[in-house]
């Protein structure tokens, strides 16, 4: 689903209003737009493109940042479905006036044209069932949307820090300026985390599919013409795949283990994408990953560790 050429913060109204509470929450919740990357299938660029405004979001999308923030997703998904019915409602319009127009007579067989003084006969009114089907959906989505001003008052009481804690995670932070393991670590959830699988049993099944993303962190990192190429760990889940972001249509991920063990993945859509997962044991452990991404079109392709993967 793509935005208008609106400015950003949402061109309307009903745009507005879900880019603000979006954006609200994040800050509540205090989200960074690299943690909403690991703990969803969306890329940074992605999310910076939804929080401010350039794009309406997906209905995934609203879904999975409300769960990495630990928000109650209807009230999002009502200011989501009252911005797609504002933009849709310009399309009805036109032809609730097409509809209202009447249509000239043709030839000898056209009605006389009425005495002068006589009152002229009423048009049927045939744009009504439009107009009443646009108008309902609104009413549906903003009814939505008042249930949930309650809830979303609530939740920023639960999100916001507890006075004397900002100071500590403040301090943390700040001493873990440029340091990507501290980072990663900042994103791991506090408690355990329960997972679908484990080390072999996660063998070439989706990551996000067996909550492997929820304590992910990226072990190793390498760039190609502005593609970024990531090898991401999960040890709750025993099990590793690889990803890439802002790449292009055509771009390629792919990653394989010291058994010959591979997966890969083609970028279909936007600018990012990743592979299924490969098992990693006490005696094959996530150093003994490759991770390559190519660019077909260029004919190039860069590995880490350094050396091309071999078929």
């Amino acid at each position: 689903m793509t935005g208008g050429s609106g400015a950003a913060g949402g061109g309307d109204a009903p745009r507005g209003d879900l880019f603000a509470e979006m954006r609200r929450i994040k800050d509540a919740s205090q989200l960074s737009y690299n943690r909403l990357a690991d703990k969803t299938h969306y890329s940074r660029s992605s999310w910076e493109r939804f929080l401010n405004g350039k794009q309406v979001p997906t209905r995934v999308a609203v879904e999975e940042f409300a769960a990495a923030a630990g928000a109650d997703p209807e009230p999002l998904l009502a200011l989501l479905e009252l911005a797609v019915v504002r933009e849709e409602a310009p399309a009805d319009e036109p032809a609730a006036r097409t509809a209202e127009r009447p249509r000239p007579a043709a030839g000898p067989s056209a009605a006389p044209a009425p005495a002068p003084g006589a009152p002229e006969p009423e048009q049927p009114e045939q744009a009504t069932p439009v107009r009443r089907f646009a108008w309902s959906r609104i009413l549906r989505a903003a009814a939505g949307v008042l249930a949930g001003a309650l809830l979303g008052s609530l939740l920023t009481v639960f999100l916001t820090e507890p006075a004397g804690a900002g100071t500590t995670a403040r301090g943390s932070t700040a001493g873990a300026t440029g340091s990507p393991a501290a980072a990663s670590a900042q994103a791991r959830p506090s408690g355990p985390v329960k997972v679908g699988c484990k080390s072999d049993t996660c063998m070439r099944r989706e990551p996000q599919a067996e909550d492997c993303q929820w304590d992910a962190v990226t072990v190793r990192q390498t760039f190609l013409r502005g593609m970024s190429i990531q090898l991401r760990y999960s040890e709750a889940c025993q099990a590793v795949w690889g990803r890439v972001e802002n790449g292009n249509i055509g771009d390629t991920v792919r990653i394989m283990d010291k058994r010959s063990s591979s997966d890969e993945a083609t970028i279909r859509m936007e600018h990012d994408t990743y592979t299924r997962m490969l098992a990693v044991t006490p005696d094959a452990t996530w150093e003994t990953i490759t991770i390559c991404g190519a660019i077909p079109s260029q004919k190039e392709q860069e590995c880490s560790p350094l050396g091309e993967i071999k078929p």
